[in-house]
């Protein structure tokens, strides 16, 4: 029998979704500078102060959004993972897809997701929210450096997991926002999946053992 605390989480819960479900759909029409948390009380039929007694600002309730794509990452990259019957450096090729891919058709999430490294984030941010997104990101770094590691394993890469699972972040935020700067200005340049694949190739040269050449006997984890 369910208790009445557990009706009252369970309760909690389905507001938040509530809020994250009608903060989506405002977030996706106006943008996140035009957005106000008035729009989104009236999208979920609530009042401004309801909403604050989930989210502690507009930044915190935006970024919480990133909790449903974590877990979208974290079924992909699982399953990519698993797929034990490809060599290492195919299923990061099938990760690295993966993102570029989900980035280029879901665009507002990509931002979302880029919003977290901005300046003094962290203050608007409920604990809430930083523990369930870190946590998230945490899991994305397993399975990409759990990859990593059988091709470590197997002779084919030469650096720590944690080094390639960094360099392959690092690029893939990279490709997005300088995608997005050329979009901004109106640059002539490489497009979206040019730049991804060309990114991709760079680390995927920077981090194999050289043709011909003896693997280290030991890489650091």
């Amino acid at each position: 029998m369910t208790t009445a605390q557990e009706r009252k989480q369970q309760e909690r819960t389905a507001r938040r979704r509530r809020i994250q479900r009608a903060a989506r759909t405002v977030f996706a029409e106006k943008g996140y500078a035009k957005t106000s948390i008035e729009q989104i009380a009236r999208e979920a039929s609530l009042s401004v102060g309801a909403i604050y007694l989930y989210f502690r600002s507009k930044e915190d309730l935006y970024v919480s959004l990133l909790e449903e794509t974590l877990d979208l990452f974290d079924t992909e990259l699982r399953q990519i993972r698993g797929r034990t019957e490809a060599a290492a450096p195919e299923r990061l090729r099938q990760a690295w897809s993966f993102l570029t891919q989900w980035a280029a058709t879901d665009v507002e999430a990509s931002r979302v997701l880029r919003l977290i490294s901005q300046p003094n984030i962290r203050a608007q941010l409920s604990d809430e929210v930083v523990e369930s997104v870190g946590k998230g990101l945490t899991q994305v770094r397993e399975h990409l450096s759990g990859i990593v590691q059988e091709g470590t394993q197997a002779g084919i890469y030469h650096r720590a997991p944690q080094q390639v699972v960094d360099m392959f972040w690092c690029l893939f935020i990279g490709v997005l926002e300088a995608s997005d700067a050329r979009a901004n200005l109106d640059m002539p340049g490489a497009s979206y999946p040019e730049l991804s694949q060309a990114a991709f190739s760079a680390i995927d040269a920077a981090v194999r053992v050289a043709e011909g050449a003896q693997p280290a006997a030991e890489v650091a984890a």
